[in-house]
């Protein structure tokens, strides 16, 4: 019966087949070993009340009949022993006295304690003690159905118990109330005191953060993403707001929309790792795994660095609570994708209906009826807005859109320019009028001393006005170029010396970059900026030559 009970317990919380099994083999072995049907039916019952699932009335007429046949067996094998043992065949009787006699020896044994049969049961049987109620028995009536009155006594006692192993009692269930709301409040001001400190000073200054040309865009940004989360959340309360839920960057490729979303989620997230996904890696070939990876970002954040749990009273679960969680979603627009096909008439395919299921789950995660586990921002990244689901861009989920826009001016072209060449500078690797002291720049400089060489800042100037119309990524790729060539041409000086030139003494790391090599980048890379091959180039020119000849012999025709 202790094996058929634990196994009960064990069915109601898994439910699973082998469990089930196991609980019919021990109905099996008590029905085997049952000399009346009172145990039979009390098994039953205990399966049925955990919902094991077979057939009683066939299982029981099975179960008797096995049963009656073993009982019948042990008493033709009880009468064979009896008479080998030349007992009388008035053995019915004999227990009977038998019986009696132990019942008389109960009541002569409690008289001499000096009590009752009722109330005094020390000198009583176990079985006398279970059918008193002294002793709780599993199958007896007052364990089958409790009284209300004594599940509350026990509800108490546990109760009472479990404060005295807490070394206290609690406080009301309104104080209570009051003391976590209080906790979490001070982890939430903790929080917003982290995320003002990590975006205070020059944090969101371009030339700082390593992000040139894009000081509008961080302003934007500072004022819509970053105050509200630096803000005491009563603040927040009473004015009536809620920090936003969303940034959709978006603009040309190249401009600068990863790095700005990386740096943003170092400043906005200062407690927990952020979450960098693509588009592409949530989509799955298998019906709802994308829609399950959807939700396993959001349900399961990353853990708080653990600098954050020494010393904290509750193990840092308050800031834990608190603490911001950034997903950053580059390629937004692989699922993020506008739902119903083109112009909403449903004709995308089943390739289609599946991605339109993934945006419903994005759709529910962004501001749906369930809250996150923690706070969330989403910041998505895209160069098409128009391919993003309207729905995902109304207030309340993607609320601030920035673009991300090329560099228009020359101002920003040099500030770009700066990002990508300071190392260098530093490092004293580019030739200009004002290098660092100490450096191979300043030791070219003076050996090669000429009225055409321009400061750092004249000659980030002039590359930038050669750099009309060129992204961020473009500048950059530039500043990459020159220095190529300037190691192509450290690397072949140093070669040609190995071959006995007079240039043998040179060293590779004198290696300097100059105004040339900037002028030779422009080129190579302006290459790359068009679309077109060799061969469509090669092809319109021969056909503007052909246009050209068509002209001059319709005029000679007409002279």
């Amino acid at each position: 019966m202790d094996n058929l009970s634990a196994l009960c317990d064990k069915y109601i919380v898994t439910g699973s087949g082998p469990t089930r099994k196991r609980i019919l083999n021990v109905l099996d072995n008590i029905h085997a070993e049952s000399f009346d049907r009172e145990p039979v039916l009390q098994s039953v019952r205990m399966a049925k009340r955990a919902a094991v699932p077979f057939n009683d009335e066939k299982y029981l007429r099975e179960r008797n009949t096995r049963s009656n046949k073993y009982i019948m067996e042990k008493k033709k094998s009880w009468r064979q022993s009896e008479d080998d043992a030349g007992l009388g065949q008035n053995d019915s009787q004999e227990r009977a006295e038998e019986a009696d006699s132990r019942k008389k020896w109960e009541v002569q044994r409690t008289s001499e304690i000096g009590g009752n049969v009722a109330s005094n049961v020390e000198g009583r049987s176990a079985l006398s003690r279970r059918e008193a109620g002294r002793k709780p028995d599993l199958f007896m009536p007052n364990t089958m159905n409790p009284d209300p009155a004594t599940i509350n006594t026990i509800a108490e006692e546990k109760k009472q118990l479990q404060e005295e192993m807490e070394g206290g009692n609690p406080p009301p269930d309104d104080q209570r109330k009051k003391v976590d709301e209080a906790a979490i409040e001070s982890a939430a001001n903790r929080v917003s005191e982290l995320i003002a400190k990590a975006g205070a000073g020059s944090q969101f200054v371009g030339e700082a953060l390593g992000i040139g040309g894009l000081d509008d865009v961080l302003a934007q940004v500072k004022r819509r993403v970053w105050i509200p989360l630096a803000a005491p959340p009563r603040l927040l309360q009473d004015l009536g707001i809620h920090p936003v839920r969303g940034l959709l960057l978006y603009g040309r490729p190249g401009c600068g929309k990863t790095l700005l979303a990386r740096t943003l989620g170092t400043i906005l997230s200062p407690m927990r790792p952020i979450t960098v996904v693509s588009g592409p890696e949530i989509l799955d070939k298998y019906v709802g795994s994308s829609e399950k990876n959807l939700r396993e970002i959001f349900d399961n954040p990353p853990d708080i660095f653990d600098n954050y749990r020494v010393g904290e009273a509750d193990g840092g679960a308050g800031i834990a609570a608190a603490a911001l969680h950034v997903v950053i979603m580059d390629e937004f627009d692989a699922v993020a994708r506008a739902r119903g096909g083109k112009g909403g008439k449903g004709d995308q395919g089943d390739a289609g209906v599946a991605r339109d299921s993934v945006v419903n789950q994005l759709l529910a995660k962004m501001d749906g009826v369930q809250p996150l586990p923690v706070p969330t921002l989403v910041i998505g990244l895209t160069n098409k807005r128009s391919l993003v689901e309207p729905a995902l861009l109304r207030p309340g989920r993607f609320e601030v859109q920035v673009e991300v826009p090329p560099p228009q001016t020359v101002e920003q072209r040099v500030s770009i320019l700066k990002v990508h060449t300071r190392k260098m500078q530093d490092a004293g690797r580019l030739l200009v009028r004002d290098p660092p002291k100490g450096t191979a720049a300043e030791k070219y400089y003076h050996e090669h001393t000429a009225s055409y060489i321009l400061s750092f800042d004249e000659l980030m100037e002039d590359i930038a006005k050669k750099c009309d119309g060129y992204s961020g990524a473009a500048l950059a790729g530039v500043s990459r170029a020159a220095a190529s060539h300037a190691l192509e041409r450290a690397v072949g000086e140093i070669s040609s010396g190995v071959n006995g030139s007079s240039s043998g003494g040179n060293n590779i790391m004198d290696c300097i970059v100059t105004p040339e090599d900037f002028v030779e980048a422009i080129a190579d890379v302006k290459t790359t900026m068009t679309a077109e091959d060799y061969s469509d180039l090669e092809k319109a020119e021969d056909d503007e030559e052909e246009d050209d000849g068509g002209v001059k012999e319709d005029d000679a025709n007409e002279d």
